[in-house]
């Protein structure tokens, strides 16, 4: 699904292209095909970046824990994430979807002002799964830097760009993303020395 504009009309393609009165997460994963992933990144890196979220006890530790266990599936290959079925099936209305599209559609039509399909190799499968293999490593630096106030926020942040690079299928933002990530692992290199 290609397209100049990757995320400003995301919610309300889920609006209209789910059967029924409801769109469930599965009709999401659907929707997102072999860009899946990128969304869960983005969700969960943004979880560990924004105040207070990423300061609260455990949430780093159980963050890692989930990107390690997504982060897996994609770098063996899979292009659509396992989820238990409860999950898959929690499901919101259609008009909750479509409020929540009016609300968003500002940022998003904003980020897609940023992010474009480029560079299209650097996005390639493979290229993926070496950037799923990063997230998985930056998983586990979460862990131990738990421990220490606000170190988290340098690899969510890289997590939340791998996750946006793919959703947006921007090989430059990718490139970006991981450049920083080895920024990262130098961070978390000089916390856990300090």
């Amino acid at each position: 699904m290609a397209t100049k504009h990757p995320l400003e009309n995301i919610l309300e393609q889920a609006a209209e292209n789910a059967p029924g009165d409801e769109v469930s997460f599965g009709d999401l994963l659907d929707l997102w095909e072999d860009r899946t992933f990128g969304p869960i990144f983005t969700i969960l890196g943004l979880l560990i970046v924004l105040p207070p979220l990423g300061a609260i006890p455990g949430l780093p530790l159980l963050i890692g824990m989930v990107l390690i266990l997504f982060a897996f599936q994609m770098m063996v290959g899979s292009t659509h994430p396992w989820v238990p079925d409860t999950i898959e099936n929690f499901s919101v209305s259609k008009k909750k979807v479509r409020k929540a599209h009016k609300k968003s559609k500002g940022l998003l039509s904003e980020i897609d002002s940023w992010v474009s399909n480029r560079l299209s190799w650097a996005i390639s499968q493979p290229a993926r799964q070496i950037a799923a293999g990063v997230v998985m490593l930056l998983g586990f630096t979460l862990i131990p830097l738990e421990m220490v106030p606000f170190a988290v926020a340098a690899p969510g942040l890289a997590i939340t760009m791998i996750g946006l690079a793919i959703f947006a299928r921007d090989g430059l933002l990718m490139l970006l993303a991981l450049g920083l990530s080895v920024a990262a692992f130098s961070v978390v290199g000089t916390a856990m020395l300090a």
